[in-house]
């Protein structure tokens, strides 16, 4: 069965200016756990940018904990971007509050993100690689994952429509898949209102993951919201 990550105040940061009470996020924890959902994607950890930014822009170790004791079932986790990311501000998971970092790169960045992951590897996270942009993807990048000798230390690979546009996701799934992935994930915008559409298609795809979020905040149009998917199917 395919899994739920909730990436709500990640992406919905983009509004907010990551801005987020102790309450609201307590309150969304409980929520997710009821409803089952797998990951949540509580923020970033980038310390680049800060100025105007609440503190779940940058997810410090010690602001993550009290969150961390109370996340039930979840496993939380933070994104980092490839242009962004500093190998200082992952120590290592045994003195951090985090179950998995995402990676967040487009095409141009991939060998750079690989070498990220091997990076997080070392220093124990579980790892998730995010490939956006996905319709720039070119044979030069398929190849690139494929001959990745270090497959079997990430978690999933995710798939992201960061336009919401992806009449090939089919195509693109399969390309993946025969690069040598076993779990594909997807993350969908809904600028184009398809978030649903695409998401509904990476199910059938056989999807090890998608995104939901319980807002309509963030870049693009927003995310797939979850009561749009949990009134189609049984999740």
């Amino acid at each position: 069965m395919t899994k739920l990550l909730d990436c709500t105040t990640r992406d919905g940061g983009h509004v907010t200016n990551w801005n987020y009470s102790d309450e609201y996020i307590f309150s969304l924890l409980e929520d997710l756990n009821k409803k089952k959902v797998n990951f949540y994607e509580i923020g970033y950890r980038n310390y680049f940018d800060r100025e105007g930014k609440g503190e779940f822009y940058y997810c410090l170790p010690d602001f993550l904990k009290k969150f961390y004791d109370k996340k039930g079932d979840l496993k939380l986790g933070i994104m980092v971007d490839t242009k962004r990311y500093n190998e200082d501000d992952f120590i290592d998971a045994h003195s951090d509050h985090v179950d998995f970092i995402r990676i967040a790169t487009h095409p141009d960045r991939i060998i750079d993100t690989l070498k990220i992951a091997e990076d997080l590897c070392k220093k124990n996270y579980n790892i998730i690689v995010q490939l956006m942009d996905i319709t720039k993807l070119t044979s030069e990048h398929y190849e690139i994952l494929a001959n990745w000798k270090q497959k079997n230390i990430i978690e999933t690979l995710y798939l992201a429509d960061t336009y919401g546009i992806t009449d090939n996701l089919e195509k693109i799934y399969n390309k993946i898949k025969e690069c040598g992935y076993k779990n594909i994930s997807f993350h969908a915008h809904d600028k184009m209102q398809r978030a649903l559409k695409n998401s509904l298609k990476a199910i059938e795809l056989g999807a090890y993951s998608i995104d939901i979020s319980h807002s309509s905040d963030g870049i693009n149009g927003g995310n797939l919201q979850y009561q749009q998917l949990a009134d189609l199917v049984i999740i």
